[in-house]
């Protein structure tokens, strides 16, 4: 079949939809895949709560909450070690004239026993999207980790 002006267009279009719907069936703000898991976050009584095939994790956060992506809008991770690391952020506003925010950061991190939230979070005045420096990443599991 001879292709025409109209046929390619079409099919131009189809792979645009096709990407975009990969896209946002990856990675959103409150929807990503880690770690081959399938991750949603969800209001549970004004917090923020992790669901996942391994269960659930009630998160230190306000909702709403969300997943800190790159630029891209793809969810950001680290690695440390053999350990995959995800944020989840958590901001509001603060009162005008200010043009801050705060906001409010929680580490989650695979174990051979799933997923484990930090148990100590991280308060900032820097609005989203913001990309978060590496040692957040990290950061909150050692500060648990010392006492902090």
């Amino acid at each position: 079949m001879k292709a025409t002006p109209l046929s390619a267009s079409l099919a131009g279009l189809m792979c645009l939809s096709l990407a975009a719907c990969a896209q946002s069936a990856a990675d959103s703000a409150t929807q990503a895949l880690f770690s081959e898991q399938r991750l949603q976050l969800q209001d549970h009584a004004g917090q923020c709560r992790l669901t996942g095939e391994d269960g659930e994790l009630d998160l230190l956060l306000k909702w709403p909450c969300q997943f800190h992506r790159d630029p891209q809008g793809k969810l950001r991770t680290q690695q440390v070690g053999s350990t995959q690391v995800l944020l989840v952020e958590s901001s509001e506003p603060d009162e005008p004239p200010s043009r801050d925010c705060n906001t409010t950061l929680q580490a989650i991190r695979t174990t051979e026993q799933g997923l484990e939230a930090s148990t100590v979070v991280s308060r900032v005045a820097a609005c989203p999207p913001f990309q978060w420096d590496e040692k957040v990443f990290i950061g909150l599991f050692e500060a648990a980790a010392q006492g902090s």
